[in-house]
């Protein structure tokens, strides 16, 4: 899966910020000379909507990803067309789909981010400033679907019959990178 970040420039308000977990961002660093990406997995652990799945027996740790536009049948940037009869910008959705990466009570503990984020920075490859890319970056996410304890692959919850539910996706990851809109591999991390 890929997952698109860095869409509208640095910093983007529908992205998050570096700190909000589970969700990828990209920054220009202080001196504008580089640009950070950052992606810190949630703590899905002591989630309420996991604990109903019968995780905190199997598991000791649950990290989390969102995916950013669900909605979306691409791997590339959101097309944003903008309604001249629109002031304003509109506050973001909130996330609704997520992969949570599973660890075994008692299994291996490699791949495992134990608190760490994914960083990668992209410096100038020539004299040239670095400029923001147009088509921004993508965050790839490599393994296959797994079930939760109670023999679900997806567990989802609603706040009440009218709202959209939250579902996550019990995954066992093997291939975390980045890559730039091209897709060639910025950075990658795999277990072991």
């Amino acid at each position: 899966m890929r997952l698109p970040f860095g869409c509208g420039g640095a910093g983007t308000a529908q992205e998050g910020s570096a700190e909000e977990s589970g969700l990828a961002a990209a920054d220009w660093t202080v001196d504008r000379k580089a640009i950070q990406l950052r992606m810190m997995p949630g703590d899905w652990a002591g989630s309420t909507l996991l604990a109903k799945a019968g995780t905190s027996a199997k598991w000791e740790a649950v990290e989390g990803f969102w995916i950013p536009y669900p909605w979306l049948g691409s791997e590339t940037c959101p097309a944003v067309q903008t309604d001249p009869l629109q002031t304003g910008s509109s506050p973001a959705s909130p996330q609704t789909l997520g992969i949570a990466a599973v660890f075994e009570a008692g299994g291996s503990r490699l791949g495992r981010r134990n608190g760490r984020a994914y960083e990668y920075t992209v410096h100038a490859t020539d004299e040239a400033p670095l400029t923001w890319p147009k088509a921004g970056f993508r965050m790839v996410l490599e393994g296959r679907v797994t079930a939760f304890p109670n023999d679900k692959a997806i567990a989802c919850r609603a706040a009440g019959p009218d709202q959209r539910p939250v579902c996550i996706v019990a995954a066992h990851l093997d291939r975390v990178a980045f890559e730039d809109s091209d897709g060639s591999t910025l950075g990658e991390w795999r277990p072991g």
